[in-house]
């Protein structure tokens, strides 16, 4: 990308624009990170490749599509939280699109739920997720896990498979 839109750019501002790029994604050393193909990266790291590769056209504004479903609960929150440190420090728009309506509510300002291509609910991340209005917004929130209850789950499994509690 930076290649594209920036032609005028040589061969080595190229690459030292790619490094900072990748620093500034917090994949340190990006000396190390611009040398690396694809499958030597963790699913985490080419998340935060792909938000450098947005980055790079000088983009005030990106569209993060479903950008942490794919990952491990315990990277989730490191990309999540370079995405909001991005938007404070460098005015970056980000619009978030997701199903997961925990880390929309700790993500984002404000919330915009559709429901077959129509807005249903709009409002502060806050009101809408502790006070859904619409039945489809309702009906997210209940699908969603509940962290409380997973344990109890569990254990609920573990009974019916006849697995005595504690020894799994």
């Amino acid at each position: 990308p930076i290649r594209l839109h920036h032609p005028e750019l040589s061969r080595t501002q190229v690459r030292e624009r790619a490094v900072e790029l990748l620093e500034r994604v917090r994949l340190t050393p990006g000396e190390s990170f611009a040398e690396r193909r694809p499958h030597e990266l963790s699913g985490g790291q080419r998340q935060r490749v792909a938000i450098a590769r947005a980055l790079a056209p000088g983009a005030r504004f990106i569209v993060a599509d479903e950008p942490v479903s794919m990952l491990d609960v315990s990277i989730r929150l490191g990309v999540l939280n370079l995405l909001a440190d991005l938007q404070r420090e460098e005015n970056l728009g980000v619009l978030y699109i997701t199903h997961d309506l925990a880390t929309a509510r700790h993500f984002s300002d404000e919330i915009m739920v559709l429901y077959k291509g129509d807005v249903v609910e709009r409002g502060p991340a806050d009101e809408v997720i502790l006070n859904p209005q619409h039945e489809y917004t309702k009906t997210l929130l209940g699908a969603a896990p509940e962290p409380d209850n997973l344990g109890r789950l569990r254990d609920e499994v573990r009974t019916e498979l006849g697995i005595e509690l504690g020894t799994a």
